[in-house]
């Protein structure tokens, strides 16, 4: 294989240099007088070349080095009896072109996980890009956080273009705590209520000096529509309890919440769920229906605590890594969720935003499914109330009704035909929704102007069985594993015209116009991504 690949490169080289100009190269490229890595590679498989079919006797102790170096006075002394370079004047039949030689002019360096693999392979239909392992001079870096990202570098001063596959302070967004803090302060400034479009939810920060006062409004709340409230002397022996507990300083603030709830969030078993802020995928999550409950999870998350194992028959997952947090969301539950097959389940989007900060909804998300039939009196079956693939994935009843625990935006819509147009309607208040957050955060989001940043949030949404939809969070780093056939249509093409808008822009790279990856339902040479608005303006394009 090696061989037949360095022919190609000779055969290549044959109809790309002449004569002068290929002796010229192996003298230089050996010696270091050109920069150009390829030209470099291509002179030492020459080398390697002639070595082998001139069997060359060299001391054995010399290494490969100095045996390309001896080689090479050889090599262009009978380079043109060697090989047989065609000369400039040389005339092709009208029908035949020489084969052009398409060099790599860009790097990409790709960090490891959540597949990216399939990074390299839309990459690898860009004969411009080739990927390196070096973060020097790179042009495109991919990974799943933007640790080690230089932004203080992306300025409109660096002549080196390069670009990053996450926003400087996407955490604006992505963590669930600002979240809520940007969609309060942006829903308040245009007149809206956030828990129309955020299920109701508490911020609990230990490292805040008025967690006394989120702990309260909480607590309050709690009580007014527990099933089963506490008198006010009885609260008041319980907060004192919770404050000695959590060793809660006092605080003068007192905040005041009277957000009245909706029925579809109310049931039988009175569920709510504990989220640490920074973390994705369902980790760290909890159901609780008791005060009680909920403060020995305070006191476990803040002093650090092992992650839930789930048990399988073959394995653990989480074992043994330790999550550690200060700051939660407190959240209600949506006791009365539109359901599928009596099981629980929500709706995964993408949004796009670019370099120039145009907010784009890809056209085409899926649904994720619960494996367990859905109940709220099992708070710890972790099947039932979480629909995360890297959940789902490790129960013995997963794929057993859907490829995945997927299903298509056709076949919802087919599900609920009778009751609503999931796409006409659904789908739209989605769209409105992701712009509406993605707004929140415009002037937050890349506040320093770093140039060429680029980023897809995952945005998962769900709904109660009245068809109200609510946003559950944004993820910087969605699944991109192609863990069912839905997927490894819909992934691939997603992230091909995400680039066709990012990438292919900044490097003015020509694309042909038919997509190596199909979806069903659109044409080839489409792009998928539908825009929105822009964020530095928030105008509304559709």
């Amino acid at each position: 294989m090696i061989e037949l690949q360095r022919n190609k490169q000779i055969d290549k080289l044959k109809l790309s240099l002449d004569s002068d100009n290929f002796n010229y190269f192996l003298t230089q490229s050996l010696n270091k007088v050109t920069r150009h890595r390829s030209l470099q590679l291509l002179a030492k498989t020459l080398a390697d070349h002639f070595i082998q079919n001139n069997q060359l006797e060299i001391p054995k102790k010399s290494n490969y080095q100095r045996q390309r170096q001896i080689a090479l006075p050889q090599i262009i002394k009978h380079s043109q009896q060697s090989i047989n370079i065609l000369p400039k004047t040389q005339s092709y039949p009208l029908n035949k072109t020489p084969s052009i030689i398409h060099e790599p002019q860009y790097s990409y360096l790709l960090g490891g996980g959540n597949n990216h693999e399939l990074i390299k392979r839309i990459m690898d239909t860009r004969r411009e890009w080739h990927q390196c392992k070096s973060t020097t001079r790179v042009h495109f870096r991919w990974q799943q956080s933007n640790l080690g990202y230089k932004y203080y570098k992306m300025n409109a001063y660096n002549p080196h273009r390069s670009l990053v596959n996450h926003f400087e302070f996407h955490q604006e967004i992505s963590n669930k705590k600002n979240l809520l803090l940007n969609m309060t302060t942006f829903c308040d400034s245009i007149h809206k209520n956030v828990f129309d479009i955020l299920p109701v939810t508490f911020i609990i920060d230990f490292n805040d000096s008025q967690i006394e006062s989120q702990l309260t409004a909480f607590i309050n709340y709690y009580n007014q529509y527990s099933p089963n409230p506490r008198s006010q002397d009885e609260l008041l022996l319980k907060k004192q309890e919770i404050k000695k507990k959590l060793r809660i300083p006092p605080s003068k603030e007192r905040r005041f919440f009277d957000y009245k709830m909706k029925d579809t969030f109310l049931g039988n078993d009175y569920l709510w769920l504990l989220k640490p802020t920074g973390l994705n995928r369902g980790r760290g999550i909890n159901v609780f229906n008791n005060l009680d409950q909920f403060i020995d999870l305070l006191i476990e998350y803040t002093s650090g605590i092992s992650e839930k194992h789930i048990e399988t028959p073959n394995e653990k997952i989480y074992q043994g890594l330790m999550i550690k947090s200060p700051t939660f969301v407190v959240q209600k539950y949506i006791e009365k969720p539109l359901l599928i097959n009596n099981r629980k389940f929500d709706i995964r989007v993408w949004v796009l935003v670019d370099q120039d900060l145009n907010c784009y909804f890809f056209k085409e998300g899926y649904i994720r499914t619960a494996s367990e039939e859905f109940v709220t009196n099992d708070i710890n079956n972790l099947f039932i109330h979480l629909t995360n693939n890297a959940i789902q994935k490790y129960s013995q009843k997963y794929g057993d009704q859907e490829a995945g625990n997927q299903l298509s935006f056709d076949q919802i819509q087919q599900i609920f035909k009778n009751k609503i147009d999931f796409r006409s309607k659904i789908v739209k208040q989605m769209k409105e929704i992701a712009f509406l957050v993605m707004s929140s955060v415009g002037n937050k989001i890349n506040r320093n102007n770093r140039r060429n940043c680029m980023e897809i949030f995952g945005f998962d949404y769900i709904l109660d069985e009245k068809f109200n939809l609510y946003l559950i969070e944004v993820n910087t780093n969605p699944c991109i594993e192609e863990s069912s056939p839905l997927l490894s249509q819909l992934i691939p093409r997603m992230l091909d015209d995400a680039y066709i808008l990012t990438l292919d822009q900044i490097f003015n790279i020509s694309r042909e116009k038919v997509s190596p990856f199909p979806v069903k339902g659109y044409q080839n040479n489409e792009n998928m991504w539908q825009l929105l608005g822009s964020l530095k303006d928030q105008v509304i394009y559709q």
